[in-house]
């Protein structure tokens, strides 16, 4: 196990000049302090910097509200190894060709700006605070402001929250992004922090392997005579009758089975799921890499269902998060208070800190036998898949704070989107 992790995610600020409206900072169950990162937290970090492979300066907030980003930047380079990457990600309405140039003159190699939309009564509407044109000025800015600094090989990228609502303006933002030279375009689902988001959201629940479980066990049942599709009409009635005992047991005998598989499997959602779900998300990721690779352009894509075999990108790769305060977190998911929903349930969020930089260093925070001990059992990745496996609620899973899961594990990662597959972002 390292010594020092390879990748530092430093937070400018918690404050924001927009209201986008899938935003945790616009939820009710948000807990989060405003305050910007000082030169004393940031201080405290820089004897990792000529280990790290990359620091990235991003939060809950606008970076560009921090007017003391580009010294940070700055340090960073004098600091890191050469080839690191130093970058952040904004909402680009504060990247003036000022301030373009100043970001590059500090040594910024990589910037990701959030745009979910090429129409702009829809990005007004998402983005609250913002308008297209502040995009196509911080586009314009940077184009003009790495002409000044050739030798400076930035990256510049989008990042797309997909909804329902704008699933299909992705092909048309990889076009538009196509004549703009971006380098890279990342995708990810949108998170549910408040319930009327939850329509919003175009991921499904169950996998590939449980729904070829779940058509095996179809045609058993049909076979039999007994008909799946009238599960959740067996299971609330109070007097049942032979039939209805009958497809509640083969229920059973599938959950079992995929327990078995180490498969997770939401039956009232696999019965409501229409084919054409899948296909019309498929059918739009799929015209969107195929005009990706014809412009050059990286496109990371989310999974459209949760993958089986999970992963910790933020543990696998070593990563670090501090907070704008000191505070050291694992990742993006227990990295603040908040609220999020969870199979309809509000699910309260607790932050997991192993430490802060203002009281003890980063390198003893991270050699922590608790830090340890929780890097490892993340990599184990045995835990339940709590979003979608329970079709009532889960007190393991939503009751605050959390004490275990099911399996008796004592870290909350059992209903992670991340390790799904489902949720990217820049690291």
């Amino acid at each position: 196990m390292s010594k020092t992790p390879e990748k530092l995610i430093l937070e400018p600020t918690t404050r924001c000049n927009f209201k986008c409206e899938m935003c945790v900072k616009q939820s009710k169950g948000c807990k989060i302090a405003e305050g910007d990162l000082d030169n004393a937290v940031f201080s405290k970090c820089e004897s990792l910097f000529p280990f790290l492979k990359s620091v990235i300066f991003t939060g809950i907030g606008e970076p560009l509200l921090n007017d003391t980003l580009e010294a940070y930047i700055s340090r960073a380079k004098d600091l890191m190894p050469k080839a690191s990457i130093r970058g952040f990600q904004t909402n680009g309405k504060l990247l003036t060709l000022d301030r373009a140039i100043s970001l590059l003159k500090a040594g910024t190699n990589k910037i990701c700006i959030s745009m979910d939309t090429v129409r702009p009564e829809l990005f007004d509407a998402v983005r609250n605070g913002g308008m297209l044109s502040d995009i196509n000025q911080a586009f314009d800015s940077l184009k003009y402001a790495k002409k000044l600094f050739p030798q400076t090989d930035v990256k510049i990228g989008i990042e797309f929250v997909l909804m329902k609502k704008n699933m299909k303006e992705l092909p048309y933002l990889v076009e538009w992004a196509g004549e703009r030279q971006v380098d890279f375009i990342i995708v990810t689902h949108v998170v549910a922090y408040e319930k009327h988001l939850e329509k919003e959201i175009a991921f499904l629940n169950n996998s590939h392997e449980s729904l070829i479980l779940f058509e095996s066990f179809k045609q058993k049942a049909q076979i039999q005579e007994i008909n799946l599709a009238k599960y959740y009409q067996a299971i609330l009635k109070v007097n049942k009758s032979k039939k209805d005992i009958e497809i509640y047991k083969m229920a059973e005998v599938l959950k079992k089975e995929a327990l078995k598989q180490d498969l997770y499997i939401n039956l009232l959602d696999i019965l409501s799921e229409q084919p054409s779900e899948y296909d019309q998300i498929h059918t739009v990721f799929e015209r969107a890499a195929t005009i990706a690779q014809k412009l050059g352009i990286e496109l990371v894509l989310p999974s459209i269902r949760p993958k089986t075999s999970r992963e910790c990108c933020f543990i696998e790769d070593g990563s670090m998060f501090v907070s704008w305060d000191g505070n050291v977190s694992p990742c993006y998911f227990l990295w603040h208070k908040y609220a999020v929903m969870r199979m309809g349930y509000i699910k309260q969020v607790t932050p997991v800190f192993f430490g802060n930089v203002l009281d003890v260093s980063l390198e003893e925070i991270w050699n922590k036998d608790a830090f340890k001990k929780f890097r490892t059992k993340v990599k184990q990745y045995d835990y339940p898949n709590c979003h979608a496996w329970c079709e009532t609620r889960c007190d393991y899973v939503l009751d605050e704070p959390f004490y275990q899961d099911c399996y008796i594990n004592d870290i909350p990662c059992c209903d992670c989107h991340w390790n799904l597959g489902l949720l990217n972002c820049l690291a």
